[in-house]
């Protein structure tokens, strides 16, 4: 597996548990800590592959 699909996957991966913590907490419920934890959980996988994607001008061209 190369870089870029580690990082995809990694935002799948923290999307899933996002989704998940949602579901079983439903109207802003359960432990805020823990959802401020996930949710920023998912913007660091986000923001990592926005930075590799910067950093690799090649993966444009490519797509």
């Amino acid at each position: 597996m190369d870089r870029l699909e580690e990082l995809e996957d990694a935002i799948i991966q923290a999307e899933q548990l996002k989704r998940e913590f949602v579901a079983n907490n439903p109207a802003g419920a359960g432990d805020k800590q823990e959802r401020h934890k996930i949710y920023n959980l998912v913007e660091r996988a986000r923001r990592n592959l926005r930075e590799y994607k910067k950093s690799m001008p090649d993966l444009k061209k490519a797509q």
